[in-house]
């Protein structure tokens, strides 16, 4: 029976724990990119890609024509990402139910070091179901939040889905 019980508990943690975590830290996985060119300074740190650029970090995704990576020269890491593009697009998945958030615009500029993500022009943003279009779209991936402005033309457009209302309670006869 002492067995028995040693078995659920472990079992009963290992279910429990699999939600408690986040998601891997995306900016922890290597950068994987495949465009048409590329080029890369040593000295500034600094990677350029052209045409049909291709970005995989974890379950960070770009797609984009043009993109520029500047890696941060004494910690050699990844610091900001630039993209252009008609459209360029990010996806990050954020949580473990697949949630995804899913954003495009002429520019994206991504700064792995504050986790945010700036869309310019035609932007548009996308995240558990809500979403937001704008000319300029500011979007902070650890908190969740964003603002937007219009910078140019046109305003900005949010839809926003209601909340879930829990079950009425049944009327006792």
């Amino acid at each position: 029976m002492k067995q028995f019980i040693n078995f659920s508990i472990l079992l009963t943690s290992a279910i429990i724990c699999q939600y408690a975590y986040p998601l891997p830290d995306d900016t922890k996985q290597p950068l994987e990119i495949q465009a048409d060119e590329a080029s890369f300074d040593q000295n500034s740190g600094e990677a350029i890609y052209k045409g049909n650029v291709f970005v995989k970090q974890g379950s960070i995704e770009i797609q984009a024509q043009y993109l520029k990576v500047s890696t941060d020269a004494k910690t050699r890491k990844f610091s900001n990402l630039e993209a252009t593009g008609q459209p360029a697009k990010f996806s990050q998945q954020i949580d473990w139910s697949g949630n995804i958030v899913i954003s495009k615009g002429n520019e994206i500029h991504y700064s792995t070091i504050e986790s945010k993500l700036e869309i310019t022009g035609n932007g548009y943003l996308s995240r558990m179901k809500n979403s937001i279009t704008a000319d300029y779209i500011l979007y902070m991936i650890n908190d969740g939040t964003f603002s937007a402005e219009k910078k140019d033309s046109g305003r900005v457009s949010m839809t926003l889905q209601p909340q879930a209302q829990p079950p009425a309670p049944e009327a006792k006869k």
